[in-house]
């Protein structure tokens, strides 16, 4: 398998390539690449470049590159996941298969429920999540990061999610309403999917977020932890969107 490493598009000069800092050092000592080795560098604009390392130091790797490309991984469908905030490595789990799954943009959401509301603690964990974000990317050939928005309340979350198509809040008590019913030929291009946290949503927060056009759909009936559901429908709704798409090709 090729490497892949997203880098700042500044060192990106065709016909070369300029590494610097930890992708360089990764490279030289992580995987002992040697100069004629190649790898893929992207530059987040959906353009992935084959380059063929030259020479390589400590901090420094130079490259030149001999082919490039559009990248085909990148789902049509732009799924924005507002995510209940979770203790402990549950959002990290969540945003590395998500970014797996093609997941575009992650919003970090404080709900009524959720253990951890100090949006200042938060923001302290942003790097360590982006790091997370880009290392699925590379790993399940993105060609694209997801953006990583700033943790918010649930009432500001819900009129951020007013740009999107639709507004789609999975809850236990929405029987009579299954995720897979409401996606039947759908060719939307942006959606908003909203899980809850521990413990999930409270019905006053569904009603609210029902007023803002959400509509309340069922996983099912067994009760998913918020982890799991974030990754079950996600996964419903890039395979409804997916098979929808080639029908009507």
């Amino acid at each position: 398998m090729t490497h892949r490493f997203f880098i700042d598009p500044n060192l990106i000069t065709p016909p070369t390539v300029h590494i610097i800092g930890d992708t360089a050092r990764q490279i030289k000592t992580v995987l002992r690449m040697q100069p004629g080795d190649t790898i893929i560098v992207l530059d987040n604009s959906g353009l992935e470049r084959q380059v063929q390392l030259t020479d390589i130091d400590k901090n420094s790797v130079q490259g030149q590159i001999i082919a490039e490309q559009m990248n085909t991984a990148e789902p049509a469908l732009h799924l924005t996941l507002y995510q209940g905030t979770l203790k402990g490595s549950k959002f990290e789990w969540v945003l590395q298969k998500g970014t797996e799954i093609g997941i575009s943009c992650f919003v970090p959401t404080i709900c009524q429920r959720s253990v951890i509301k100090d949006a200042t603690a938060l923001a302290k964990k942003a790097s360590r999540w982006q790091q997370i974000i880009q290392e699925a990317a590379e790993q399940s050939g993105r060609g694209k990061l997801p953006t990583l928005a700033p943790a918010c309340a649930l009432n500001d979350a819900l009129e951020h999610a007013q740009t999107a198509n639709r507004i789609i809040l999975p809850w236990e008590e929405a029987a009579n309403n299954p995720l897979k019913q409401i996606l039947a030929n759908f060719d939307d291009s942006h959606l908003a999917l909203f899980i809850g946290p521990e413990g999930g949503f409270s019905a006053d927060e569904v009603q609210r977020a029902r007023r803002q056009n959400a509509e309340i759909v069922s996983l099912g009936p067994r009760i998913l932890r918020a982890e799991t559901a974030a990754l079950a429908a996600s996964t419903v709704i890039f395979y409804e969107f997916e098979t929808y798409a080639l029908s009507v090709e």
